[in-house]
């Protein structure tokens, strides 16, 4: 299941920061929840959206979904959300539009659904050896932890979710370089924070950062990083 996640993780990542065809809807969080479902946020901005649960196998069961079949699915939910804008902006944060919903609008394909331009991306990233089609990892150190999704918790504030020492904890990271207080231009910085303070001879550095009062549905605990390293 790990595998298929950081499939469809890597599939949908386009629409971070490329709308969704027609909208003006980004993916603003997507997180697995267990081998069943996956949760993917769809909004405008960071302060609104709603989740949508998918599932990951076929009607019957037999099969997991292809990822591109998540990109066409999301393709009809997001132009539904967008021609209801108003219910949209008003959701709730938690707000979840479960697979039941989805099925009885009419919004979930019975196949992949490839348009010109995906054929185009299968194409070119193939043969840049992305690893959406070729050797596939889920962390760039696996033997600390595997990613399980993200949500774009604040302005600045990416929260990542990660299977690490047999539970799943949430880290808030900060997107902002703290000497130009812009946008941060690279992302190994990334990696390198975690490596570090995942360390399994130091339990201590981790555990001073827990938020106690954290109320996250989808982890077990959270830690904020924002401001540490």
């Amino acid at each position: 299941m790990d595998e298929h996640f950081i499939r469809v993780l890597l599939t949908l990542r386009r629409f971070i920061g490329v709308p969704f065809p027609g909208t003006d809807l980004h993916i603003l969080g997507l997180v697995r929840l267990d081998d069943d479902r996956i949760r993917i946020r769809a909004g405008i901005a960071e302060s609104t959206g709603v989740w949508i649960e998918l599932p990951t196998r076929s009607a019957d069961r037999s099969d997991l979904l292809g990822t591109w079949w998540y990109v066409g699915a999301l393709r009809h939910i997001a132009r539904w959300l967008h021609d209801r804008r108003e219910t949209l902006e008003t959701a709730a944060r938690q707000q979840i539009i479960d697979t039941t919903t989805l099925a009885e609008a009419g919004l979930l394909p019975d196949d992949i659904e490839v348009m010109p331009e995906d054929s185009l991306d299968y194409v070119i990233s193939d043969l840049a050896g992305d690893p959406l089609w070729h050797e596939v990892t889920a962390s760039a150190a696996p033997e600390l932890y595997t990613l399980a999704g993200f949500d774009l918790y604040s302005l600045g504030v990416v929260r990542v979710y990660l299977l690490h020492d047999g539970r799943l904890i949430a880290v808030d990271l900060s997107t902002t370089d703290t000497e130009t207080s812009g946008p941060r231009n690279v992302g190994w910085w990334a990696s390198t924070k975690l490596i570090a303070i995942l360390n399994p001879n130091d339990k201590l550095t981790l555990a001073a950062h827990r938020v106690t009062d954290a109320n996250d549905p989808h982890c077990d605990a959270v830690f904020d990083l924002t401001r540490w390293a």
